[in-house]
């Protein structure tokens, strides 16, 4: 820390010289190496980056690994110093609400909670850095609140990111969700069992989101989970009311001995049949919203016309 006090009081004699500008970029250094050397000394201790069980399960089945900052070795350095800061934030409802986002947005690179905030930590840190770059190298200044402001919108849009790719995927299940529970009725009529069922519904479009999640709740099956648990988890993952209605009627269905072929039936054609209720009101507030954008190109459409009289009368004194 000695070398460090020096340091700071070089530059602090430096500033009594004329030359402002080689002083500020001097002391704007001087804070970054002061901070770079203060993180490293606190995390310099090497912090394993483990691996998921997802991951880990993905990796053993065949499947290729993710391409990730994690898996860059020139950024390694970076990230370990990131992921070390996340794991020691005490940040409880932040870290499980992007826990229920990563899932639900499908988390095709299985990120621990604690890695993508250490991924939104460096893409943060990243545009803090460049912002005060420019700041050094262009305006020959240094900005505490430019920097703090990157900082924030780095993190910012990388998390804003994450809930719109996870709403994105919720809004496809909740489109696909009566389809796919038509063809798990017809199956089930047919005389399939409901595992039988959602195995067809599997094989006909592998790469649908919900079909998804559908393979999920067939393995947790196969491995010997109940059929209640799988659906409470499948609507665990997939925080969408419908989901959850259908799955409490499902269960309310194994407790009362209700042909489930039958519930499922009635459930894709209340969800068709509330979609046609919502298509109605929001046409119906579309039609009212469009009268304020059509009366103003009436109203331009009127003054276009008849302006050119209005003005004539009011400059001949209201004679034409």
């Amino acid at each position: 820390m000695s070398a460090l006090t020096n340091i700071t009081m070089i530059l602090g004699a430096a500033a009594d010289y004329p030359n402002e500008g080689i002083v500020d970029i001097c002391l704007s250094v001087g804070v970054f190496l002061m901070v770079t050397l203060f993180v490293v000394a606190i995390f310099r201790q090497p912090y394993e980056i483990t691996v998921s069980h997802q991951r880990r399960s993905a990796i053993e089945t065949g499947h290729s690994d993710r391409q990730t900052v994690f898996e860059n070795t020139m950024l390694r350095p970076i990230v370990w110093i990131m992921l070390a800061m996340a794991h020691r934030m005490a940040l409880p409802r932040l870290k499980e609400w992007i826990r229920k986002t990563l899932v639900a947005a499908g988390n095709p690179n299985y990120y621990s909670p604690e890695e993508y905030l250490a991924v939104s930590l460096f893409y943060g840190t990243m545009i803090a850095a460049a912002i005060t770059l420019f700041y050094i190298v262009a305006l020959s200044s240094f900005s505490l609140i430019s920097m703090l402001l990157g900082f924030m919108v780095g993190m910012g849009l990388t998390i804003y990111q994450l809930r719109e790719t996870a709403g994105k995927r919720l809004r496809l299940i909740s489109k696909r969700v009566p389809y796919a529970l038509d063809l798990i009725s017809l199956a089930m009529s047919a005389g399939a069992t409901f595992t039988e069922a959602i195995g067809t519904v599997v094989r006909e479009g592998t790469e649908d989101p919900f079909n998804e999640e559908l393979k999920v709740v067939l393995a947790e099956i196969e491995l010997g989970t109940t059929r209640r648990q799988a659906l409470q988890n499948l609507s665990e993952r997939i925080p969408i009311d419908m989901l959850r209605s259908i799955v409490a009627s499902v269960i309310q269905a194994e407790d009362l001995g209700t042909p489930l072929a039958e519930v499922l039936h009635s459930q894709a054609s209340l969800l068709r049949l509330q979609r046609s209720v919502r298509a109605e009101n929001l046409a119906a507030v579309a039609s009212v919203r469009i009268m304020v954008p059509g009366a103003l190109i009436l109203l331009s459409v009127i003054l276009a016309v008849f302006g050119p009289a209005v003005v004539r009368f009011i400059e001949n004194g209201g004679i034409f």
